[in-house]
């Protein structure tokens, strides 16, 4: 008897198990497919361009000083790559010696406009989103990273430039 009641204890916890897991699957399945939220001033600035990619970076005067040199490529990048950087509010208030500090020269927005699901766990990372706010790739800024970066964004501009055009074709 006791055997039994062990046996019902035992099916029942994993079904309660399962049940959780499978409803917390769902949810974080939803929360990924919300679009990254595009900005209104990168979007006037991509207003002349057929088909912009929008790099967001998250960074702060306290990242990495080598790691932040990845902000010297995206400076330096075509006008068909949108540059908004993202910093505490709190370094915003001093924007001059943020950017005397890391040599951002693209415009800069305050890091509550964003939900916390798009916020990345490590700064500086540079998030790349098509023209319709998905996500195609987030990538840590690394020490040495610069002319990977420079090379990574420009072929993978020439390889997704079809799809975005494809995808602006089904509109």
């Amino acid at each position: 008897m006791k055997s039994k009641n062990l046996k019902n204890y035992v099916i029942g916890t994993l079904l309660v198990t399962i049940l959780i897991l499978v409803s917390i699957m769902i949810k974080n399945d939803r929360s990924l497919g919300i679009p990254f939220p595009v900005h209104e001033d990168a979007k006037v600035r991509a207003a002349d361009i057929e088909i912009p990619l929008f790099l967001y970076v998250f960074f702060s005067q306290r990242s990495c000083r080598d790691c932040l040199e990845v902000l010297q490529v995206l400076n330096d990048l075509p006008p068909r790559f949108i540059v908004t950087g993202i910093v505490p509010e709190s370094e915003l208030k001093n924007e001059k010696e943020l950017r005397a500090i890391t040599g951002a020269a693209f415009p800069l927005l305050p890091l509550s406009r964003f939900s916390k699901k798009h916020i990345p766990w490590y700064a500086p990372t540079v998030i790349g989103v098509s023209p319709k706010g998905k996500i195609i790739f987030s990538l840590p800024g690394v020490p040495g990273e610069k002319e990977y970066m420079e090379t990574f964004l420009k072929s993978l501009y020439e390889k997704t430039y079809p799809y975005f055009l494809s995808d602006q074709v089904r509109e």
